[in-house]
């Protein structure tokens, strides 16, 4: 139980990561001169940096287990959150985000490795959401919390704050994880590329993909990017109401990835419960793109449905790895957070990019949200169109090419 606190702190420290943009992008923009493309490119830049981290911590956690490689890596973000807070122009803080997504990278894939190796695969979809739902306290830490610190003292001060406690929490996966380094094994760099590489061959999986590439990226762009600004710009709320919205749904989003990890063990039908639910998470991102401005208690009940059932990661990497060898979990996990993370960084690079040429051309701020949920109701559409055409299950031992 130990082992599984300690990794609910680290990743609750990754979660606030991921989701700090959201809430203080007004004040950042003004500070550093960043417009719409720019806070789309900023906050996506800890996501494409993650995914490329991808490979070093595949590797790591392959050849040194969770303890050394998530302690170790998150002394990058500890790096990169000083660099942040203390950045003058737009380049320092891009270069902190790059420290802080690589030093996240190996948390979460790490985890769900160290569950793996320590817990029944029938309990794996069940431990590895109840984690993701201790965790979320970190993303609620980047509501309210980060909200009434920026007010009281700046969002650079805030973010010092969080430092501290990343640097507790490496601290406390280096010494507080029980060692749960693998047997030898010859993974090299070449081996790693390889078995990562190797994980497209793999033909279950084909359908899952897109899945991976929009569905996580349509709850965190709204959730760690739009929902700020939006709030704002549609419905001029300060920081402090601008957090109180994202708060419930973040809370939203730990009560569903708890419930979804229960129905997953109840029902023992991953695929169907992602279907479910995505369809689910469909209806509230229409009612957005149909009505943007009715106000912003209507947009919390929608942001609040779409973070009770659009996390469906933990089933999806449970339903993946059905497909691979227990040999190939580590790299294949490694591959599909990197999928994951990839389309974060594209949809919110291109939403960005959208918003900033909408601003241009003199849009309200309503119509420019619109076509916001709409490109986020077409990506989690399509990818649900797709994955429908998976298998169940496999065959849990086809190898790799």
């Amino acid at each position: 139980m130990r082992d599984l606190l300690i990794l609910c702190f680290a990743y609750a420290i990754s979660l606030f990561f991921r989701g700090m943009i959201a809430v203080i992008a007004p004040e950042i923009s003004a500070d550093l001169a960043i417009g719409e493309s720019g806070l789309g490119l900023l906050s996506s830049t800890f996501f494409i940096s993650f995914a490329v981290a991808q490979i070093p911590a595949g590797l790591a956690l392959d050849r040194f287990g969770a303890r050394l490689s998530i302690g170790l890596f998150m002394w990058l973000a500890v790096l990169g959150t000083v660099m942040f807070s203390m950045a003058e122009s737009a380049s320092l803080a891009f270069a902190g985000q790059v420290l802080i997504g690589v030093g996240c990278a190996p948390i979460f894939t790490g985890t769900m490795l160290f569950i793996g190796r320590h817990y029944s695969p029938e309990r794996f979809a069940y431990f590895t959401a109840l984690v993701i739902a201790v965790g979320s306290t970190g993303d609620l830490l980047g509501t309210t919390p980060l909200a009434m610190a920026t007010e009281w003292l700046g969002w650079r001060s805030a973010l010092l704050l969080v430092m501290v406690l990343a640097a507790l929490a490496a601290s406390c996966c280096l010494l507080g994880l029980k060692p749960d380094r693998p047997d030898r094994v010859n993974y090299s760099l070449t081996v790693m590329l390889r078995g990562m590489a190797g994980v497209t061959t793999v033909r279950g999986l084909w359908p899952i993909i897109p899945m991976f590439l929009a569905s996580y990226a349509v709850l965190i762009t709204i959730r760690g990017l739009w929902s700020g600004p939006y709030l704002a710009e549609v419905f001029q709320l300060d920081t402090g109401e601008r957090g109180n919205i994202i708060l419930a749904m973040s809370i939203a989003l730990g009560v569903g990835t708890f419930m979804l990890g229960a129905l997953d063990r109840w029902l023992q039908n991953t695929r169907r419960l992602v279907i479910v639910t995505s369809l689910v998470t469909l209806v509230p991102l229409v009612l957005l793109a149909l009505y943007p401005s009715v106000g912003p208690y209507f947009a919390m009940w929608c942001f609040v449905a779409v973070g009770l059932f659009g996390f469906n990661y933990p089933l999806l990497m449970s339903h993946c790895r059905s497909f691979l060898a227990p040999a190939y979990h580590g790299r294949g996990m490694a591959f599909l957070t990197a999928m994951s993370f990839v389309g974060v960084a594209l949809i919110q690079s291109i939403s960005g990019w959208m918003m900033e040429l909408t601003y241009g051309m003199n849009m309200m701020p309503s119509e420019q949200y619109r076509l916001l949920f709409i490109l986020l109701t077409s990506a989690l559409g399509l990818a649900t169109l797709v994955y429908c055409f998976s298998e169940r299950q496999g065959r849990g031992n086809e190898p790799l090419k």
